[in-house]
């Protein structure tokens, strides 16, 4: 903390503070479900090893998803262990404190909701302190404060930091926010400490999401404007194969405790745990309805990313903060998510698919926002009007949200009016 300004400071508590509060508050009339759906197969690795030492299926096993589906009453997780890596520490404090509290040691009574909550903020705000150290760099605290709120409030990065703590979504933001900050030092100076320090986190990255190695794009298009700078960057990337060659080797470190586990359930070192799923759409990808469409398209349900993308195609053009890459992040993730069968992401408030990557649309973000305010002051009102109404309209969504009747087929565009205006 004493790398910032006391104004980063002070925000980061506060960004703390806040983030604890509303998730309590959020969870508070229903405790035991910061740990379901999908997030319940991102976490039953931490019960199954430190409490039952087994994968059996235990006689209060929440969901019928994650039981065995290759038969001998174990657990079939088709969700990589990452999620319960990062949450580790939280759930050993939590085990102890259920011990000396006399609450159920079973891993998932109200103790174990609390570690995984204050896992989700904890990591958030990682990711946003690594975020302020690499925007500072660039812009003023107004502009960057701004940037963090639009994109915090603006998204459904906050459902998932204070709604869904266990999904897998909000510790890859921290991890991409940190890679964020690591690349520029690494292109510079890429140093053996560095590289550790990077392998280790896109290790994790990879980990928690393999789609989500794509970010090696930025560390490849970083600052790459031009075929000069290319040229560069190619010339960089021959004299540091070495180095680099430990990007993938952290990745297959860390994926040997799953390949472990796959072996122990399915009796293959090497295994497609998502049976019948696939890129069915990968010829013809889903693009309009999951930026635009009703069920959980990203525009639709965080229009504060039309700013975003204004400003991403501004500095393309001025060949600025490295919107090459960005774009190329941006447009990658686009046709990966758009090709998978569950294009939509099922469950889910807005698209979860991007939650990681406002990571980098904070940047433009940003960027649009210096724009703004350095126009005249009915512009600039104007501008700034139009950022809070969008913060304003996601907000109300994220709070009117309810899983089972957004997601079915009968959800309209008439049904979505309604809960935005609040017609009965």
């Amino acid at each position: 903390m004493k790398t910032i300004k006391p104004i980063y400071r002070i925000f980061v508590l506060f960004i703390f503070a806040s983030a604890v509060y509303l998730s309590f508050n959020m969870h508070s009339r229903n405790y035991g479900k910061a740990i379901e759906y999908d997030g319940m197969g991102y976490y039953t690795y931490l019960p199954h090893i430190f409490i039952y030492h087994s994968f059996d299926i235990q006689p209060d096993e929440k969901y019928w998803s994650f039981q065995a589906k290759q038969g001998a009453h174990k657990v079939f997780d088709k969700y990589n262990y990452g999620v319960s890596l990062l949450i580790l520490p939280f759930f050993l404090i939590s085990h102890g404190i259920a011990y000396i509290i006399h609450s159920p040691q079973n891993g998932y009574s109200e103790i174990y909701d609390f570690g995984v909550m204050l896992a989700a903020v904890f990591y958030f705000t990682f990711g946003i302190f690594f975020l302020i150290k690499t925007l500072s760099k660039m812009y003023s605290p107004l502009i960057v404060i701004i940037s963090i709120i639009a994109i915090y409030a603006g998204t459904n990065l906050y459902y998932y930091t204070i709604g869904e703590p266990s999904y897998s979504h909000i510790y890859s933001f921290s991890l991409f926010c940190f890679f964020l900050y690591l690349v520029a030092g690494f292109i510079k100076n890429p140093s053996w400490r560095k590289t550790i320090f990077i392998s280790i986190v896109y290790g994790l990255i990879f980990l928690l999401r393999p789609t989500n190695a794509i970010i090696i794009l930025y560390l490849l298009l970083y600052d790459i404007y031009d075929k000069k700078d290319l040229s560069a960057r190619y010339g960089w990337v021959c004299g540091n194969l070495s180095k680099l060659s430990l990007l993938p080797f952290a990745c297959i470190v860390f994926y040997i405790p799953q390949m472990l586990y796959w072996h122990s359930i399915a009796g293959k070192w090497i295994f497609n745990a998502y049976t019948g799923e696939s890129f069915i759409y990968w010829k013809s990808p889903m693009i309009y309805p999951v930026l635009f469409g009703l069920r959980n398209g990203m525009i639709i349900y965080a229009p504060i990313m039309i700013f975003s993308f204004a400003g991403l195609i501004i500095a393309l053009f001025r060949k600025k903060i490295s919107a090459f890459a960005i774009l190329m992040i941006m447009l990658t993730s686009t046709y990966i998510i758009a090709g998978w069968w569950c294009y939509w992401f099922g469950l889910t408030f807005g698209h979860r698919a991007y939650v990681e990557y406002f990571a980098f649309m904070v940047i433009p973000t940003a960027y649009i926002i210096s724009i703004i305010l350095n126009q005249r002051f009915w512009l600039k009102s104007t501008g700034l009007i139009l950022f809070a109404l969008c913060i304003v309209y996601t907000m109300k969504l994220t709070y009117a949200y309810e899983p089972w009747a957004w997601d079915k087929t009968n959800w309209t565009w008439y049904l979505l009016m309604k809960v935005i205006f609040k017609i009965h």
